[in-house]
């Protein structure tokens, strides 16, 4: 019995092209933290801490407390502590600035709408490797900022990643659901799909090319587009 959707963000409830998005985060973040630390090392060591927090396997650590610790390591505890303030100020005033490159899927708000009206709970289950205030600004472009979820994962309040089936596990424990009744809707077959299935939840692989990307061959539940995941889920329920 489907209790609960886990939606993906970018690329599902929020298009973008992935590389663009990345390129226009780090050169936003870097220039906020010039002050402190040279850009191209501030970004070395940014992706390197990013990287260790997404393979880390030590699970009594936040993703927060293992990137802060890497981090640290590589440009030193006096930059660190003088460059906190200046994240700080970038993610309030400054991240916004990345929605130019971004839109709303014109599907997201009906189909987070489509699971609450079906009495099912819902999660924001988007790789937690940001802070909690990018997510929710990256949750108001997609226009999903307001729904009343269950449950939003972020860097300080999870303690594993995509696409490790812990994270999925982490987040049923999370919301008191089992694995087995549990959906994840999202994009990408190794962080979203794969792991999902390995931890025994169903799946919505989201595509605009159903043809190439059948369901069958990737093990999904489901393929399609968000309109197609409506009349899906009518279905399957």
């Amino acid at each position: 019995m489907l209790q609960a959707i886990l939606f993906d963000l970018d690329g599902t409830l929020l298009q973008l092209d992935t590389m663009e998005f990345v390129n226009e985060y780090l050169r936003e973040i870097s220039t906020a933290a010039a002050p402190v630390v040279e850009p191209e090392h501030f970004t070395k060591a940014l992706l390197a801490s990013t990287n260790v927090m997404i393979q880390k396997r030590e699970v009594r650590q936040t993703n927060a407390e293992v990137f802060w610790q890497d981090f640290r390591r590589r440009i030193g505890e006096e930059k660190a502590a003088s460059l906190e303030p200046l994240l700080n100020d970038f993610y309030a005033h400054r991240f916004n600035c990345i929605a130019r490159v971004t839109r709303p899927h014109d599907q997201a708000g009906a189909v987070v709408q489509k699971a609450l009206d079906l009495g099912l709970r819902i999660v924001l289950a988007t790789n937690p490797v940001f802070p909690e205030s990018a997510i929710r600004d990256r949750m108001n472009w997609a226009g999903v900022g307001d729904f009343p979820w269950d449950l939003v994962t972020t860097y300080e309040n999870m303690y594993s990643s995509k696409p490790h089936p812990s994270y999925y596990l982490e987040v049923a424990s999370r919301i008191g659901v089992n694995p087995n009744n549990c959906l994840m809707v999202g994009n990408e077959m190794e962080n979203d799909i794969i792991p999902a299935v390995s931890a025994s939840m169903r799946t919505y692989f989201v595509t605009d090319d159903v043809s190439e990307n059948s369901a069958g061959g990737f093990g999904a539940d489901g393929c399609g587009d968000l309109s197609d995941l409506i009349y899906w889920l009518m279905g399957f329920l």
